[in-house]
């Protein structure tokens, strides 16, 4: 038998190579949170990821892998926003409506106090035309796409001085608010003193007394150890935590109509995952408070209305400043709608 010289070996080798299939390198959706890792339960944003990869490559049969960079790895919020709007990050979780508002400021309707009466009415009002038509105008004015509305939970305010049973109550109290002109107006029209500090140094603020109170739903209480620095918290539901799943509307606009439709049923998914866990461990989450110390309290329907004559109109004629009356007019009915259904 005639023997291959060394570089016949290797052409051979090369040859055969070659006639073997080539694999596809996966595209790498990058997707970025503040939220921690490693216990679905204790981390909501953890459970979407995981849900929403899973669902993602196994539709796609592995085109789409999905990197995850939890624990704000990437920076805060803020910054999510920016790397978001630029396309340097495909998907964020846990942007709220003041941050879409510094790049399209209708957003700003969804921080308009006291508007939804229940969980169950804002979910059908976002998942219907008035949700659908927001996400096309701020995905228009920003370039974020808001691919899934999470009302995960209300609202509320905490004070590490006093029970806070109506705006009365409130006066002279500082409170930390986001950066968020909005938020701002809500709290100082009931009557306490807005400070915005950063998520990062809230425990610490809280700890050392340079504010009094926060407002917060249960679980972003409990995720931030909050209970360990608060001794009351207020069931008033001012606002709901209205977090959001954004993909960068370029980025969106670029994927066929079948890994559209891979990225919208992997999102349906992982967002009934997550709020389902939610939702299930909300009564749990007040009573892990109550057993850390917090005191609970739940205005009467009369302490109730003072929250909302107080606030909703001035924040409604600064919202109307900011982006016309006409969308504020559209969520109302809207909400109407679906209280009436």
């Amino acid at each position: 038998m005639t023997k291959l010289s060394t570089f016949g070996r290797r052409a051979v080798a090369a040859l055969l190579l070659s006639a073997l299939p080539v694999l596809a390198q996966a595209d790498v959706v990058r997707f970025a949170h503040v939220d921690g890792e490693g216990d679905l339960l204790k981390n909501p944003y953890w459970t979407y990821t995981e849900v929403f990869s899973n669902a993602l490559e196994t539709a796609t049969a592995g085109k789409y892998e999905v990197q995850v960079f939890p624990n704000g790895q990437l920076g805060d919020l803020e910054s999510l926003a920016e790397q978001n709007a630029r396309g340097s990050l495909q998907m964020v979780g846990g942007l709220g409506a003041g941050h879409l508002a510094a790049y399209a400021p209708v957003a700003s309707v969804l921080e308009l106090p006291y508007s939804f009466p229940s969980l169950a009415v804002a979910r059908k009002v976002m998942n219907g035309p008035f949700g659908q038509k927001l996400a096309d105008q701020i995905a228009e004015q920003s370039g974020i796409r808001i691919l899934s509305y999470l009302p995960t939970a209300f609202r509320n305010f905490s004070s590490s001085t006093k029970q806070i049973k109506t705006p009365e109550d409130m006066k002279g109290m500082k409170i930390r608010t986001q950066q968020v002109p909005i938020h701002v107006k809500m709290v100082e029209s009931l009557g306490a003193s807005p400070t915005p500090i950063a998520w990062s140094e809230l425990y610490s603020a809280l700890q050392t007394g340079v504010v009094d109170g926060q407002e917060n739903a249960p679980y972003t209480m409990l995720m931030a150890n909050l209970q360990e620095v608060q001794k009351y918290y207020t069931l008033d539901h001012h606002l709901v935590n209205m977090v959001l799943i954004t993909i960068n509307e370029d980025y969106w606009q670029s994927l066929s109509d079948e890994d559209k439709a891979a990225f919208k049923a992997a999102n349906e998914e992982a967002t009934f995952a997550m709020l389902g866990v939610i939702t299930a461990k909300e009564s749990q989450d007040l009573a892990q408070m109550r057993k850390a110390g917090v005191e609970i309290y739940q205005p009467t329907p009369a302490e109730f209305q003072q929250f909302v004559d107080a606030a909703q109109k001035p924040v409604a004629d600064l919202l109307a400043e900011k982006v016309g009356e006409d969308v504020i007019d559209e969520l109302k009915a809207a909400v109407a709608e679906a209280q009436a259904q």
